[in-house]
């Protein structure tokens, strides 16, 4: 009898972190007019992350949508001369990036094995509304405010409380399991660019095998004892676009049937740049050592030497033998 340590299934960042920005700090560099996290709800514990997928489409196209309407382009306009003379001001007192805040990881939900299909799932609580995320750039929150709250009878429906805007200075954590993050660039509002960075979740086991030539089935072989949730690694530092993330992430999901993911693969992708600020060169290198906005409001500080374990997507490992 062989054992062998393997994906299970995969499932993506149920979670965004959605981040404008625009050429507005020194030297032109990219810097954030609006910083909010969004919480998605999962309907049932399944194995699919259709579900997620489509609500994370839906409010980007909402959000390229609100921030290129003319009607909100003197606005958005007036608020990005602010930026630039805000930013000119305060880069001297800009934190560390090990200093700065980010959004906490939470608990995801737990292996849910094929043969019961679908179960209950605990739904995260509201998050408490913060204004220090707003209150420099109030009308580039607003226009993210309501394409994130859109009237628009999805089954993806965002609850007031699932909303929360995050510090200017905040840094997106590419080893979070909970969000992943999508930055819009509003530098030239006749050509808003968009990019995604968001990695998915292994559920990972040690399944016996018949043999080496005869794989694990999750139907009628037993169940792993233990089932370890494993972020998928490499995370390269790179923007995509919809249909890139989803041929590298999403086997399952084929993009051509899917319409709002091919209108938002028709819209320009930002560029590499346009993470310097949000997801700084080396952050990942650096101890997890900043301030954590956790879901009551309040800051802790939390130190990890330990970068979290990874493994590539597909990577199996026979872990014994038998006769």
């Amino acid at each position: 009898m062989y054992s062998e340590y393997t994906t299970i299934y995969t499932r993506t960042p149920r979670s965004f972190l959605f981040a404008i920005v625009a050429n507005v700090g020194p030297d032109g560099t990219t810097r954030p007019l609006a910083v909010a996290y969004r919480q998605h709800h999962d309907e049932y514990n399944t194995h699919t992350s259709y579900p997620r997928v489509r609500h994370m489409v839906a409010d980007t196209l909402a959000l390229i949508d609100n921030l290129s309407d003319p009607a909100n382009r003197a606005q958005l306009e007036a608020e990005t001369a602010l930026a630039n003379d805000w930013y000119r001001q305060s880069s001297g007192d800009e934190l560390p990036t090990h200093e700065r805040p980010s959004v906490p990881d939470t608990e995801q939900p737990p292996y849910m094995p094929m043969v019961d299909s679908t179960g209950p799932v605990k739904q995260q609580p509201p998050l408490p509304w913060r204004e220090d995320g707003i209150r420099q750039f109030p009308f580039t929150a607003t226009c993210v405010l309501h394409a994130l709250q859109r009237d628009d009878a999805s089954r993806e429906s965002t609850r007031p409380g699932d909303i929360q805007f995050q510090p200017l200075s905040t840094v997106f954590r590419a080893d979070s399991l909970e969000y992943g993050l999508v930055v819009l660039d509003i530098s030239d509002l006749d050509r808003v660019t968009y990019g995604i960075a968001a990695f998915p979740t292994c559920y990972m086991a040690t399944v016996p095998c018949e043999d080496e030539n005869i794989d694990w089935d999750p139907v009628e072989d037993e169940q792993p004892d233990q089932v370890d949730l494993v972020l998928a690694s490499p995370r390269p530092r790179v923007l995509l676009s919809i249909g890139q993330w989803v041929r590298k992430y999403c086997e399952w999901l084929s993009v051509e049937e899917a319409p709002r993911i091919l209108e938002l693969e028709e819209r320009p992708v930002a560029k590499a740049t346009t993470l310097d600020y949000i997801w700084p060169p080396g952050l990942d290198d650096l101890p997890r050592s900043v301030v954590e906005i956790g879901a009551s409001g309040a800051s802790s500080v939390t130190v990890a030497d330990e970068p979290r374990h990874t493994v590539s997507i597909g990577t199996t490992r026979t872990t014994g033998t038998g006769g």
